[in-house]
């Protein structure tokens, strides 16, 4: 193992720093993603690379948290909270369709709306079955983490 250079100061800094860096990579990713998409349409090929990236941070961020019994800093993990981050998620990604849709199809504002709430109403769904999931087990790991008699450093 290399020796660590840095005081408890400076690395909580650089804590501070590589995640801030995490998380502007993570949302810049989701922000050029959806750009694309107005961009050069809904054509994978395109946007592959960066889909791959960010899928696989999203993974990442998500089963370190779970391994670790770490959910939200302000989030809690029950029912009100997954159901109000499902209506969000399902409401942007709604919106998000039906405005690609009116770009792609102007003559069709009802099948437009239509394309936007059924997926929309499809994310809230997947959104929340997956929060609910994702919660059940944080829940287990947490109380299986608490249990665990702690090893104190020698």
């Amino acid at each position: 193992m290399s020796k660590n250079n840095l005081d408890e100061r400076q690395e909580q800094t650089l804590l501070k720093i590589e995640h801030n860096g995490c998380w502007f990579a993570f949302w810049a990713l989701c922000a050029a993603l959806i750009i694309e998409q107005f961009v050069f349409g809904f054509e994978f090929k395109v946007i592959a690379g960066e889909w791959i990236i960010f899928m696989a941070l999203a993974l990442y961020l998500a089963a370190a948290c779970l391994k670790n019994g770490i959910w939200d800093r302000r989030l809690k993990a029950d029912g009100k909270t997954n159901l109000l981050t499902s209506l969000i998620a399902g409401a942007a990604f709604g919106i998000i369709v039906a405005v690609f849709s009116m770009i792609r199809y102007p003559g069709h504002p009802t099948g437009s709306a239509a394309a936007g709430l059924i997926s929309g109403a499809s994310v809230f769904i997947l959104c929340f079955a997956a929060l609910s999931i994702l919660a059940r087990s944080y829940n287990k790991r947490k109380a299986m983490l608490e249990q665990e008699p702690e090893e104190e450093d020698e």
